[in-house]
């Protein structure tokens, strides 16, 4: 093995970019807070380290002399790892670009300043801030959300004064210093878009249709690729997309954007210098294009030209099951049958006995997952409807 890579993470999602990493034949240095995760089977070498604990990190990338630093959908490490990247030469976007990034509000200042297409917002510290400064020009429904959260946590549909004020404790409580953004609604379709960038050069991998449960949440429940657009949309959206990066100062990184497509064309609602979360950016696109990004991410970091060539022209969905809330968890029969089924890529169910059902509010609250592939959209539909079937009648309720 002759390069290591210090890979921040080793749930349930970062299980194809360990693989990936080894498979590249290198040395997987894997870090986690957790002393037994998934991921913890397949890393070369693995260490418990706590997600805020610089000095320990940096003595681990010391010790197993790492050539680069990877993570996936996370965003929690990305600051820690661009002063890691900064302090030891690693190939990794700077402090103020991750800064950018994972604050939304210094992320729209950025978009409006370079004329890109976003929603007009303002950034509020605290419940009185707001009360005091009021809401200005913006017009509702509006969006709240929190300054640098994730995964839905904290995002809300406001339709009035009242219920905009009642949301406000919400949303604080998942930004990191209580602040949080008040922005206007942007009616249109959902996308998110996975590129990758190398060395100033942006290629966009795919496009992803979104399923999102009804306002006032707005959780992902389903994922379709290709996404259904006219040539003029999909071009439209990939050229936003490609500005938004450039502008962000983004490079040599796997990038996932949001975007809603309104009548006046598209609009960036946010994006991550990061893989995309909900297995898109590795299972979901793979399956659909062929590219292997947890591949692409991996050789990025200690600085090769990534393999992004498309070997696939598939269909791939991924869907999220939500069962009654209030409902308690009986058992959980097997799923193996399932999963040995050629048309599904992975499967999983998160509850487990004597759980009781909540409501879905963000992300992590959905009750299992299925992604299926097919040749044509049609068949695709078909398929994910009837195995989301089967696989919600594994979950006994009572």
């Amino acid at each position: 093995m002759n390069k290591s890579v210090l890979i921040f993470g080793a749930g349930l999602n970062k299980v194809s970019l360990i693989k990936a990493c080894n498979h590249l034949g290198y040395r997987s240095v894997v870090i986690d807070p957790n002393s037994d995760p998934p991921g913890k089977k397949y890393a070369s070498v693995f260490e418990v380290v706590d997600p805020f604990d610089y000095d320990r990190t940096k003595s681990i990338a010391e010790c197993y002399q790492v050539d680069g630093i990877v993570t996936s959908q996370m965003e929690n490490p990305l600051k820690l790892m661009a002063r890691l990247a900064k302090e030891k030469a690693y190939i990794f976007n700077s402090p103020e670009v991750i800064e950018r990034s994972t604050n939304k509000f210094l992320m729209k200042k950025v978009l409006l300043r370079n004329g890109i297409s976003c929603a007009k917002g303002y950034l509020f510290n605290n419940e009185s801030e707001f009360l005091e400064v009021g809401i200005k020009d913006l017009f509702f429904p509006l969006i709240i959300k929190p300054k640098d959260s994730h995964s839905s946590r904290g995002v809300f549909l406001a339709e009035d004064y009242k219920s905009l004020k009642n949301y406000i404790p919400q949303s604080a409580s998942y930004s990191s210093d209580g602040s949080y953004i008040i922005e206007e609604y942007i009616e249109g379709r959902e996308y998110s878009i996975e590129s990758v960038t190398y060395n100033g050069f942006t290629t966009i991998i795919q496009i992803t249709e979104k399923i999102v449960t009804p306002f006032p949440y707005n959780v992902e429940l389903g994922h379709i690729q290709p996404a259904q657009l006219s040539d003029i949309e999909r071009q439209e959206t990939e050229n936003l997309v490609i500005k938004v990066i450039s502008s962000l100062g983004l490079d040599n990184t796997v990038s996932h954007a949001e975007v809603k497509l309104s009548k006046d064309g598209p609009y960036l609602i946010e994006i991550g210098a990061r893989m995309g979360g909900d297995f898109i950016s590795s299972y979901l696109t793979k399956t659909s294009t062929g590219v292997d990004l947890d591949k692409a991410a991996v050789q990025l970091s200690i600085g090769i030209e990534p393999d992004l060539e498309k070997k696939e022209e598939s269909y791939s969905y991924i869907s999220y099951i939500t069962l009654e809330k209030g409902k308690r968890v009986v058992s959980v029969e097997p799923i193996d049958d399932i999963l040995n089924n050629e048309d599904v890529v992975i499967a999983g169910i998160f509850v487990s006995v004597e759980d009781v059902i909540t409501e879905v509010t963000h992300s992590a609250q959905r009750s299992g997952y299925i992604l299926v592939q097919a040749d044509c959209r049609n068949d695709l539909l078909q398929k994910a409807a009837y195995w989301s079937s089967e696989l919600k009648s594994r979950i006994i309720l009572s």
